[in-house]
């Protein structure tokens, strides 16, 4: 595992709170504090959080590449992975239907 992989992972583990504190720090590094007040409009807490997320991440990308320990930053994905609730069904798992139907 790259160690720009290792540090996103470690401050994904951390809490909330811990998160912040990365995120205050590391837009100290970056950018002056003015450039983050545009922030504003009406969006879903979903979206927020995972625009936090996504900004967090490009910004620590940034700071990576700034600091040479990379040599490209991946763009943010475009939207979250939502994971659908499984359905429920009746009668036997459905894993067992299958490996029946394909004996």
């Amino acid at each position: 595992m790259s160690t720009i992989e290792e540090i996103v992972k470690a401050v994904r583990d951390l809490p909330p709170k811990e998160q912040d504190e990365v995120k205050r720090r590391l837009d100290a590094l970056v950018s002056p504090p003015e450039a983050d007040q545009s922030r504003g409009g009406a969006s879903t807490d979903a979206n927020h959080v995972h625009q936090d997320a996504v900004d967090l991440d490009q910004r620590i990308q940034q700071a990576l590449h700034s600091a040479g320990l990379v040599t490209e930053i991946k763009p943010p994905v475009k939207r979250p992975r939502e994971r659908r609730p499984p359905i429920n069904i009746k009668g036997k798992p459905l894993s067992e239907t299958i490996i029946e139907d394909r004996r």
